[in-house]
């Protein structure tokens, strides 16, 4: 299975940040589930899925807050890792993030 690569930019915070070239990457979004509250009211709700990188483990790769990939078959995205239920992982040559991908929209003031 061929894979599209990415430019991958690592925000960890505190102005550390990473970048990487030519990094094969996945997505697997995560599950919706529907939900009633105690007044009868729902909704659904929307889970972290996961990001996969195939690449070796990088310095604070364990401490990434915000990864962005640029990819070479047009992906443009910006996810969050989040860490409410899961925490990154390592899997063989994967790395894996909970992670779960944020709307940029351009600023109007």
């Amino acid at each position: 299975m061929e894979f599209e690569t990415a430019e991958i930019d690592v925000d960890q915070g505190s102005d550390s940040h990473i970048r990487l070239s030519a990094v094969p990457f996945l997505f697997n979004p995560g599950e919706r589930s529907l939900y009633i509250g105690a007044d009868g009211s729902g909704g659904a709700v929307k889970h972290a899925g996961w990001l996969g990188l195939k690449t070796e483990p990088f310095n604070g790769w364990y401490s990434a807050h915000i990864i962005s990939v640029t990819g070479n078959k047009g992906t443009d995205c910006v996810f969050e890792v989040k860490r409410n239920f899961n925490t990154p992982i390592q899997e063989g040559e994967w790395l894996w993030f909970p992670a779960m991908p944020q709307r940029v929209e351009t600023y109007r003031g």
